[in-house]
This record gives structure tokens, sequence and C-alpha cells, in this order.
């Protein structure tokens, strides 16, 4: 573990609209791609939909460090169950990497889908990253399909 680890213990708690700034900062961080308005609208479905969740990674200082997200969705391609827990996307701070602690954010999130009635967890990645894929095989999931999406501009004759 990292100087930083060791130092502080942490925890994980549930998201609420207090946590709005911080959560964002952290969105952002991890799905540059977007915009922060899209970003806005997204946590806000999270907070209003009970088959949604945001999960914090606090340090025993107060300070947010990390997140989960986790939706209950009715099916997800591999699994056998219509009711699946699937975990959007986890976070840790990069100095925080590789000691447990997005580990512990997915079997919060794990448990928070149990808790609803899923039996199943899925989740996704892009088939080029490859520290994602070695992530989610760390934490017992496994590969069940590879996609490529093709696209083609078209013109009107």
């Amino acid at each position: 573990m990292g100087l930083h680890v060791s130092a502080h213990s942490y925890r994980v708690r549930p998201a609420g609209a207090a946590d709005v700034p911080v959560w964002l900062s952290l969105r952002m961080a991890f799905w540059p791609e977007d915009s922060e308005s899209a970003h806005r609208e997204q946590v806000a479905d999270v907070l209003s939909d009970p088959d949604q969740a945001a999960l914090l990674l606090v340090r025993d200082d107060g300070r947010v460090c990390g997140f989960a997200e986790v939706t209950i969705h009715p099916r997800a391609i591999g699994c056998e169950t219509h009711r699946v827990g699937y975990l959007e996307g986890w976070f840790v701070e990069e100095g925080l990497r590789r000691a447990g602690l997005g580990r512990r954010l997915v079997e919060h999130a794990e448990r928070w889908a149990v808790s609803r009635g899923a039996r199943e967890m899925a989740s996704d990645t892009q088939v080029e990253n490859a520290i994602s894929r070695a992530a989610h095989a760390r934490l017992g999931y496994e590969e069940v399909q590879a996609l490529v999406h093709f696209r083609k501009q078209i013109v009107p004759d």
C-alpha cells in the first residue's frame, strides 16, 4: 500500500445532494469526454432513481477520493437473470490506486445490487482498455463478449 493509503482509513457511503460538487469533479476526471451539463443531468438522474446509486470513497478526514455508480438493468449481455446489477463505472484518485480501495467500492456496489434483488453483476469497458479489463478480471468478472461498432457517413443523391 502507498503512504497515503496507510496513513488514512477509508469508508464507503452513498452519495447525496450535498456531494454533487465533488462527485461531479470526480466524474469529469473519469469521463472527460462528457460535458459538465451532461454530467449534471446524469447525477440528477442517479439521485432521483431508486434503481441507481452512487457510492463515495471517503477518507477519515472527510475528503472524497473515489466513487462507483451502479444501476439495476432488466437484463445485460451474458447474464441469465432479469434484474442485473450494472457497474456503470468506478474511479479512485490516481495516488490511491492498486491498494484495494476500488475493490471496496465495487464490493459495496455489488451488495447494493443484491439488496435490490439482483443476483448477477455486469459491466463494460472499451475493447482497447487493457487496464479496465484487467481490473474487472481481478474482481472476478468474466468477459462475455467483445463488440466492434461501425459507422459510415452517407450523403443523399
